[in-house]
């Protein structure tokens, strides 16, 4: 018996929507993989930006015939397709969440931390070049911002990011130093009074101490649970008074690295002549308020950045590196990746933000 005419036509439409479905399923759970998440970073070159449009001195001046710049690095969580494409870009880096995070802090968090390293750099770069100036500068320490917290902990409990802790049993507390101090030694279910300021008013909390995360083999302590990377830096809240009014518009950039080329493009605006004679410099380096350039992460990919926005000059922390040890320098680093692009840039080892400074001064006007 032969088919009649609408039932070949069913068995053939039944069938295409059959295969159609099943393509749909194969490129759903193919997107689900692509796009599931990895415990990795993507870090790619980003960007080398000039200065002089985003700083503003009161009364200072901006008629540079060069520039300088800023460099920054372009970094995001890599799911499957982007972890594939790193691992072929020559550009590309990957690296374990477990090295950008602390282990115990969220994304959010990190990304509040970063911008309030990026507002204590400026605060460094404005105290620096205004000393450097011969102006002065006061610095008011308020007590010890809670930057991030960690889970499970008494702190996480009472406070949020952004408090800042004022007293510790009755003691006041002006900067992050303190604090630790003043929690050194105790012992887990021992209480503390903490006193701390939220939206502007203060107010007193009574914690019960527990045993902080050790790693293996570290005596166990008693802690209400705020992790600090650097108790002498970026988490001291603080107000810089300036005889001169500093803007500095720097939208969603995070992180302290730019603070070494802040510091300059403020000195070239605070001070007669012009730094850059008509080079274009770039850099990288965290400052510290004694003049200092501390190390950075990322440098080749800032390297790239710069070598792409053609600058003459890339200047770069020489950080000193103990005898025997595997690190590298930034500034070995960023000469490999110079030389690795057979780029014209010089790349300029610094220590302090005066090593800088000389150099540019010693410099002939580019003609």
């Amino acid at each position: 018996m032969e088919e009649t005419s609408m039932i070949r036509h069913r068995r053939f439409f039944a069938s295409r929507w059959t295969r159609f479905i099943v393509a749909v399923l194969i490129a759903a759970v193919l997107a689900a993989i692509a796009f599931s998440p990895t415990p990795y970073y993507i870090v790619q070159p980003g960007s080398a930006i000039e200065l002089e449009p985003m700083v503003t001195v009161e009364g200072g001046e901006k008629d540079e015939k060069g520039v300088l710049m800023l460099t920054t690095v372009r970094m995001g969580k890599a799911n499957v397709l982007g972890y594939l494409y790193a691992k072929i870009s020559p550009y590309a880096e990957l690296i374990n969440e477990k090295a950008i995070h602390s282990p115990h802090e969220t994304d959010e968090q990190y990304n509040r931390r970063e911008l309030q390293e990026m507002k204590h750099s400026q605060e460094n770069a404005m105290i620096v070049a205004f000393r450097k100036a011969g102006l002065p500068v006061k610095i008011n320490e308020r007590g010890a911002l809670v930057v991030f917290l960690i889970p499970n902990m008494p702190a996480e409990k009472y406070l949020k990011i952004g408090d800042v802790i004022i007293g510790v049993d009755g003691k006041n507390i002006k900067n992050a130093k303190q604090l630790l101090t003043s929690l050194k030694g105790r012992q887990a279910g021992e209480k503390v009074k903490l006193t701390y300021i939220r939206d502007g008013h203060a107010k007193t909390v009574e914690m019960t101490l527990k045993a902080l995360p050790q790693a293996p083999g570290e005596k166990i302590r008693g802690g209400i649970g705020i992790a600090y990377p650097d108790p002498d830096g970026a988490v001291t809240a603080r107000d810089v008074e300036l005889p001169k009014r500093v803007t500095i518009q720097t939208e969603n950039i995070g992180g302290p690295s730019a603070g070494m080329m802040f510091t300059l493009e403020i000195i070239n605006q605070l001070t007669p002549g012009d730094l850059t004679k008509g080079y274009r410099i770039a850099g990288t380096g965290e400052i510290h308020e004694n003049g200092t350039v501390g190390p950075i992460g990322g440098v080749e990919h800032k390297v790239r950045a710069a070598d792409k926005m053609k600058a003459d000059i890339f200047f770069v922390p020489d950080n000193p590196v103990p005898p025997g040890s595997k690190a590298r320098s930034n500034y070995a680093d960023a000469k490999a990746e110079a030389e690795k692009l057979n780029t014209g840039m010089k790349i300029v080892p610094v220590r302090t933000v005066d090593d800088a400074i000389r150099y540019l001064e010693s410099l002939p006007p580019k003609q």
